[in-house]
């Protein structure tokens, strides 16, 4: 099977473990139309509680499911479909570093301001899941139905700081936030500016993590402690 798929997933370069962004296949928009989504914050003394549906506040999705999609199919099987999911997270409003990083969780490791939650970077097989499986062309896609992303899209980094950095787009389960991909000056991050964990702090910011383009594309582990659950 492995090598039925090496064949056809052109865009992984399988010998020397890179990929090819702009070679690979990704499921396009379509017919599928589900409900509106939904992204509540609200400050609560030394907390913040977020609200989703799970499901894209720009109603920019792919054409779930992909059975129609035969080549994609054929090189994930994912029959998934992505569905409402009411779902509460509690952030502590002013996160503090733990003693030590910690392991990221399954599933859900944060929340975009998409109203859609993140996964860590790794598939079920703990390989890369944005160049290994299957998403759509707006970066997400379902388990089962849980529609999720891997990564950041790009679109979600379209606010500045003053300083030319980019601007939260989401929040890790920790509590700390995760900015776009930009630095100071609009410089783009890349893994070696940040840490283990895939955060930093500076000038008048408290430690953060970024969005990158390098694996593991948002956090590599937990710089805090855990409170929140949904």
């Amino acid at each position: 099977m492995l090598l039925t798929h090496a064949r056809v997933i052109t865009w992984i370069d399988f010998e020397n473990n890179t990929w090819n962004l702009f070679e690979k296949l990704w499921l396009p928009s379509g017919e599928f139309n589900p409900e509106n989504g939904v992204y509540l914050k609200i400050l609560n003394d030394s907390k913040i509680l977020i609200k989703i549906n799970n499901l894209p506040v720009d109603k920019k999705i792919g054409d779930w499911p992909m059975n129609s999609y035969k080549l994609l199919t054929s090189i994930d099987g994912n029959r998934g479909i992505p569905e409402e999911q009411n779902l509460s997270f509690v952030f502590i409003a002013d996160p503090e570093k733990a003693n030590y990083p910690s392991c990221l969780s399954l599933g859900a490791i944060g929340v975009t301001k998409n109203g859609v939650i993140i996964f860590n970077a790794a598939d079920g097989r703990g390989e890369d899941a944005v160049a290994r499986e299957i998403v759509d062309e707006f970066g997400g896609h379902p388990a089962h139905e849980s529609y999720h992303y891997h990564f950041i899209p790009e679109r979600f980094d379209n606010q500045l700081l003053e300083n030319g950095h980019s601007d939260i787009v989401g929040y890790i389960n920790d509590g700390f936030p995760i900015y776009g991909y930009k630095g100071v000056g609009g410089i783009e991050m890349t893994n070696q500016d940040l840490d283990l964990c895939h955060g930093h702090e500076h000038d008048d910011l408290d430690y953060h993590y970024h969005a990158t383009i390098e694996y593991p594309y948002t956090v590599g582990c937990y710089k805090g402690e855990i409170i929140n659950n949904q």
